[in-house]
């Protein structure tokens, strides 16, 4: 497999870094081109978030229909809408608070042009304009609340409790996590990792929550991630469940076929879309 694969790479000089692919036999990991051990991720750093979310969830000190405000209530010192009472841990994880305009994109935005260095304050003053569950706009607003969220129960910012809950239990090596200029874990972008690390979240779903014997995640979550689609999203016509990221990043697997797919790299959207459909293709 993994030859077909360095071909296609090849023949459409596409403009990977790395690959891993994990089944059965381990992990297989080919550098594409020199480049750094680390890259950026880019959003597919929201399914590591909702992972936490999950580890929360069945140690049932969290629940999906928890309103978030109640949780930031420590670091809000300014008014806003009311309509901000009413969003729920579902809404957030599944892009549907009602937002529209005025929604945050790290990985786009110039932070300097907010006015505020609290992004908090920022996302509150766009209140959902629809209504809530109804509408869904993909932003990176709904995972940084739910990064404070995390924050707020487990008294540790959320990459520190994504390291030691999911990280350290699935044999990561060194990671780094992006914070806003008020110290608080981004969540929905901006994490940095090997693609021999990467892969092991989605092998770690394919065997429905273990890892090498280690149970990280109930059975249950990782089969509402995907029902919900909470940020993994079934590939159309496979068994397939993938995350995307700016820039070509993806995370790709499949519980029937026993595999888990990794990449990082600079690529344009389309062609990491093609190169996506021909694994599947080939599996």
């Amino acid at each position: 497999m993994m030859n077909k694969i360095r071909n296609y790479i090849k023949e459409n000089q596409l403009n990977l870094y790395q690959i891993a692919i994990q089944d059965g036999n381990g992990i297989r990991c080919e550098r594409c081109q020199p480049c750094n051990d680390c890259n950026n991720i880019y959003s597919v750093a929201k399914v590591f978030l909702n992972t936490a979310i999950g580890v929360l969830i069945d140690e049932k000190k969290l629940k999906l229909d928890d309103t978030i405000l109640p949780f930031l209530q420590p670091y809000i010192d300014f008014s806003y809408a009311d309509v901000w009472n009413n969003v729920t841990v579902q809404h957030a994880l599944s892009h549907r608070m009602g937002v529209d305009e005025g929604v945050i994109d790290i990985d786009r935005d110039d932070i300097r042009t907010y006015g505020t260095d609290n992004h908090l304050k920022y996302i509150l003053d766009y209140p959902p304009k629809f209504r809530l569950g109804s509408y869904r706009k993909y932003t990176d607003c709904g995972h940084y609340l739910l990064s404070l969220v995390i924050e707020q129960i487990t008294g540790m910012p959320a990459d520190d409790f994504i390291r030691e809950s999911i990280l350290c239990r699935l044999d990561f090596q060194h990671t780094a996590w992006t914070r806003c200029p008020l110290n608080h874990t981004v969540g929905a972008t901006g994490a940095y990792m090997r693609a021999a690390d990467m892969v092991k979240l989605g092998w770690m779903y394919v065997n429905n929550g273990k890892y090498d014997d280690k149970h990280i995640l109930s059975e249950g979550w990782t089969r509402q991630m995907e029902k919900e689609k909470f940020d993994f999203y079934p590939v159309k016509g496979s068994s397939f469940f993938r995350k995307g990221g700016m820039n070509g990043q993806m995370l790709l697997y499949s519980r029937e076929k026993n595999i888990s797919i990794a990449w990082m790299g600079f690529e344009d959207d389309k062609k990491i879309q093609q190169f996506a459909d021909f694994i599947v293709g080939q599996i």
